[in-house]
């Protein structure tokens, strides 16, 4: 019996491709425009650092309010605008001529853009398309990151290395603009069906309530399984970005060009293409606490390799392992906040939940305070590989889906 598609892959594919392009260039590439911005400004690498910290700052303090905004509004409408703004701020980025205007952009107009076309809206949409195969699909979903984080960094460091950063900044915002809001514009004309509808299984009412429930924020915040998710994603994404920020500035220092800063990040992103596979499908059938465990594990191990002084080999086996282990990030996050707060209120619940693991973009801000005074990052990427010991403790309270 032909069994009919499923409409919600096609949005599927559609968060893939925004994710990709977002992502791709606001985070995988970040790095690949720090040397370039110290010479081309002459600040110091703490200061480089500060563009990405108030970057995720703007998206940590945009959330709440964008995931009103797409519980109650066009999700078309939203991606669209997101899109203009990341074009308009990577084209205007092309054009700064002191690196504070570049810190301005990555604070006030680029967070737009990765609130309203990143992750948060991507898994607000897929959460509202799916439930019995939500893991899965959010897992394929968030693949996007990942994609990005392969492509970019290869087209945007050759594009550095033949034409400069900021013609790289204007190829990027007009490949921005062109992909993504055609197919926005087209796949999202219809809305995302009703939660009782979204599973064929006719005993399911009580976990349709729960999937139609309005959350109110008070009740959110009371709740203790949003503050585990917190305290626990936290520091996972502090030393995510931690490394992956600072991969570029650490190879630099070891003595490799910026083609080698582009292979550890493109290797890191196809092995986070497995890990958010491997974790997606897992999650809808394993205690969502035993995925953290091992993400976690695979994350500190990460740290561990990128002390000291690493050999060629032993970066890419850490870009390779903080891959695999950073592609449950995403997915292990928004799949925790789906089964247990349900599809109405989703967007609600994740832009809390991101304003508050705001605090994890202090984590490349302190690693770049930390080298400029001590020459290493051996001390910062201690301290966040400790910081797992708490979080874990905290994982196991962790209740399980509603």
């Amino acid at each position: 019996m032909h069994t009919p598609w499923h409409y919600g892959w096609n949005v599927v594919g559609l968060t893939l491709a925004f994710q990709a392009v977002t992502i791709g260039i606001l985070i995988y590439c970040f790095a690949l425009f720090v040397v370039p911005w110290l010479e081309t400004f002459e600040v110091s690498r703490g200061r480089v650092m500060v563009t990405i910290t108030v970057l995720q700052v703007g998206v940590g303090l945009l959330s709440p309010l964008a995931g009103r905004a797409m519980d109650a509004l066009s999700m078309r409408s939203l991606v669209i605008i997101g899109t203009l703004a990341l074009s308009c701020g990577l084209w205007l980025g092309s054009m700064a001529t002191a690196m504070w205007q570049i810190i301005a952009l990555y604070a006030l107009v680029m967070p737009l853009g990765m609130a309203m076309a990143g992750p948060l809206a991507a898994q607000t949409l897929v959460t509202r398309w799916f439930l019995d195969k939500r893991g899965m699909a959010l897992g394929i979903s968030a693949i996007g990151t990942s994609i990005g984080g392969f492509a970019f960094p290869f087209l945007t460091g050759a594009l550095i290395e033949q034409f400069g950063w900021r013609t790289a900044m204007q190829v990027l915002a007009l490949l921005a603009l062109v992909t993504i809001t055609p197919i926005a514009w087209l796949i999202l004309r219809r809305e995302p069906p009703e939660p009782a509808a979204l599973s064929a299984d006719a005993g399911m009412e009580s976990r349709e309530r729960l999937e139609a429930r309005q959350w109110q924020v008070g009740d959110i915040l009371r709740t203790p399984m949003f503050w585990i998710a917190v305290v626990a994603f936290l520091p996972t994404n502090a030393a995510f970005g931690a490394m992956q920020f600072n991969l570029g500035a650490l190879t630099r220092d070891l003595g490799h060009p910026t083609s080698y800063a582009a292979l550890l990040i493109s290797l890191s992103s196809a092995a986070m293409i497995a890990g958010k596979f491997a974790f997606g499908a897992a999650a809808d059938r394993v205690d969502h606490r035993w995925l953290y465990y091992v993400m976690a594990s695979g994350m500190g191990g990460s740290l561990l390799m990128l002390m000291g002084t690493p050999a060629l080999l032993t970066l890419i086996l850490a870009a390779i392992l903080m891959g695999l282990a950073g592609g449950g990030i995403l997915t292990l996050m928004a799949v925790v906040y789906g089964s247990r707060f349900g599809a109405a209120s989703f967007g609600r619940v994740m832009g809390l939940g991101m304003l508050f693991i705001t605090m994890a973009s202090l984590g490349p801000l302190f690693s770049g305070w930390i080298f400029d005074r001590t020459g290493s990052y051996d001390i910062a990427f201690g301290l966040f590989a400790l910081l797992f010991i708490p979080a874990s403790i905290a994982v196991y309270r962790l209740p399980p889906p509603r």
